[in-house]
């Protein structure tokens, strides 16, 4: 009479089939030990790229644009003109010539660098879209990324909304009926800007929900 204690095929790995059990089985009960616990196959996951969102690539690639086009447009603003110069009796005196420069804003100069770093974090985050350690990193540069421009926006949008109309209060006064043309490409930059940072804000929603869906808590 056989021993009870011998193992049968199938369950001990001494039959064929035992063996392709347990070999098909081992990524899900690897390191069941207290509790039994059931780890799904992580070996395959990690090395196999996450998909990529044809949605997302192109909302990417207009953010991408749209920031490079806004400092390009805002770093070449410059308007030269003449003003008449009036003396201390009110009498004109000479035409003198005047400039305006991005440079001379706070608000201006804010604007350029922070669309700069936005392109420059989605060139980089185009360039890492097929890898899965960079999806983390990636959504916080975007938050990162809808700050700066929001932040930026509304600074360079308040300082040339003050050249447009000026400030009664304290007597400054309205700037851009002598700069047109110059205030008409500031406020053209700040709405390309715009654009881009509700399409980057677009763009942060649709991958967490990317992510939500994907998740194996949900």
């Amino acid at each position: 009479m056989e021993s009870s204690s011998r193992g049968k095929p199938g369950l001990n790995g001494s039959g064929g089939g035992g063996l392709d059990y347990y070999g098909s089985r081992r990524g899900y009960y690897a390191g069941a030990g207290a509790g039994g616990a059931v780890l799904p196959p992580l070996a395959g996951a990690a090395a196999r790229a996450p998909p990529v969102d044809p949605c997302c690539v192109a909302l990417r690639v207009f953010v991408l644009a749209a920031t490079l086009v806004a400092a390009v447009v805002m770093a070449a603003d410059r308007q030269s003109t003449t003003v008449q110069a009036a003396g201390g009796g009110g009498e004109l005196l000479q035409r003198v010539p005047v400039t305006a420069k991005w440079t001379y804003s706070s608000a201006f100069v804010y604007l350029v660098v922070a669309n700069t770093m936005v392109f420059a974090f989605c060139a980089a985050a185009l360039a890492a879209c097929r890898r899965r350690s960079a999806v983390v990193p990636v959504m916080v540069g975007d938050l990162v990324a809808l700050a700066l421009l929001f932040s930026a926006v509304g600074a360079a949008a308040q300082f040339g909304l003050l050249g447009e109309r000026g400030n009664a209060h304290v007597r400054w006064a309205k700037v851009c009926d002598v700069y047109g043309r110059f205030c008409e490409r500031a406020m053209a930059a700040v709405a390309v800007s715009l654009i881009a940072a509700f399409a980057d804000l677009v763009l942060l929603m649709l991958n967490i929900l990317t992510i939500h869906k994907a998740s194996s808590y949900y």
